[in-house]
């Protein structure tokens, strides 16, 4: 079975929990609990320029590119947000993006919102957004930006964390174009997702590379402890990861 984390950041100074995890010990931390691959994205890029730290991740993602897959990002406010995402996707080869309202002070509700999704649409990438905290980031926001987008796969990061994992079922029920990664959702609400929802829409993640190390194995372990199927597991763990990445 293929296991790909499709929620881990490159370390950096703006704000983690670890520190002095290059590329190699990111890989290793991978290896120690049978990772194959992970999606990455930055820290720092969503709190100063992200041209810059979109370049720094692909050079940190570099020394292993089949195994770290990195993600950009980009800044809905700023005037050169086609331009660099383009940058990012089409010159780069980055595989999708991370956007952070909270972080990133803005709201999936605002008219700006719309140039970038069409983009995003015709780019054909994924894009994972933080999602869970209030003001700006409730699943039920990033749900009406789904809907005004249906060709494009939105994917909450964190399944609505512990408070508000109930909007992110009821935006997932709602949107055929949402995915979720429950790397914050209680166990209770993720048995209730799971029950209510295609298992085509789960993803695993862990948030590596932001929080301790011990949340790897913490969220394997959720996932493993639902019992799922073996066809299931295979589904969430990496098959439905890889699937979003090749367009499907």
């Amino acid at each position: 079975m293929t296991i790909v984390d499709t929620h881990t950041h490159m370390p950096g100074k703006a704000f983690s929990m670890i520190e002095g995890y290059d590329s190699e010990n990111f890989i290793n931390l991978l290896n120690n609990n049978g990772i194959d691959k992970a999606w990455v994205f930055t820290l720092d890029g969503l709190y100063f320029d992200p041209a810059p730290h979109n370049d720094h991740l692909l050079d940190y993602c570099s020394i292993d590119p089949q195994r770290l897959i990195p993600f950009c990002t980009v800044h809905p406010r700023y005037s050169n947000v086609i331009d660099e995402l383009r940058r990012c996707i089409v010159n780069l080869g980055m595989r999708g993006v991370k956007l952070h309202p909270w972080a990133q002070t803005f709201s999936p509700l605002e008219p700006m919102m719309d140039k970038l999704g069409e983009e995003l649409e015709s780019l054909k990438v994924p894009v994972v957004f933080h999602d869970g905290t209030p003001p700006y980031s409730s699943p039920l926001q990033i749900a009406y930006f789904a809907l005004r987008h249906p060709k494009l796969k939105v994917i909450l990061g964190h399944g609505g964390l512990h408070d508000l994992w109930k909007e992110a079922l009821f935006a997932a029920e709602r949107c055929k174009n949402i995915f979720i990664i429950p790397s914050g959702t209680p166990p209770h609400g993720l048995k209730q997702m799971i029950s209510r929802l295609s298992i085509e829409k789960f993803l695993f993640g862990t948030d590596a590379g932001f929080g301790d190390p011990y949340w790897l194995p913490f969220q394997i372990n959720k996932l493993k402890n639902l019992k799922l199927s073996s066809s299931d597991e295979k589904m969430v763990f990496g098959e439905n990861a890889e699937r979003i990445l090749s367009g499907n």
